[in-house]
């Protein structure tokens, strides 16, 4: 039973001992493990700061990046708008010429074809100016062989530009 109940002199040296690693344990190894422990709590607290500013950070940056995004959205729906505008805008103008170009178009066709009409109905004319010439030649050379016939047809149409 010797185990259970120490005797006095195994307790007092054994306090000695304790007392003495203890001691040691002050001199040489209690700060140098406080100072450790203090740096790792420093370097933990510093990391966990650091931790929250980059976290606050890459909010503020997902913030802005969504606004970014927006806007660039919205920039390209103005753009889009624009291209459409102007593409319609080019097109009406387009249309607009060509229009005016038919128009200028058919009116040149127009004078043309008036113009041919004037030269063809001049020429007919012409061609009916002389034929009825020839014509009247033949019946007048038929008709003045008589003088009597020839004198009739004076008077007569010399009465006509009189009535006239």
């Amino acid at each position: 039973m010797e185990l259970v109940s120490p005797g006095l002199g195994l307790i007092f040296w054994m306090t000695l001992a304790f007392g003495i690693v203890l001691l040691v344990l002050r001199k040489y190894a209690w700060r140098p493990i406080l100072n450790t422990i203090r740096e790792r709590e420093m370097y933990i607290s510093k990391s966990l700061r650091d931790a929250q500013h980059i976290q606050r950070e890459l909010a503020a940056l997902e913030k802005a990046k969504e606004s970014k995004l927006k806007d660039a959205e919205k920039l390209r729906l103005e753009l889009l708008a624009q291209a459409r505008n102007e593409a319609d805008d080019i097109i009406r103008l387009a249309r607009q010429k060509a229009s005016a170009d038919v128009t200028q178009m058919m009116e040149d066709a127009k004078r043309a074809v008036e113009a041919q009409r004037k030269s063809v109905i001049n020429e007919i004319r012409g061609q009916i100016a002389l034929l009825s010439i020839d014509m009247a030649e033949k019946v007048l050379e038929g008709e003045l062989k008589d003088k009597k016939i020839s004198a009739d047809l004076v008077n007569h149409l010399l009465d006509k530009v009189i009535m006239n």
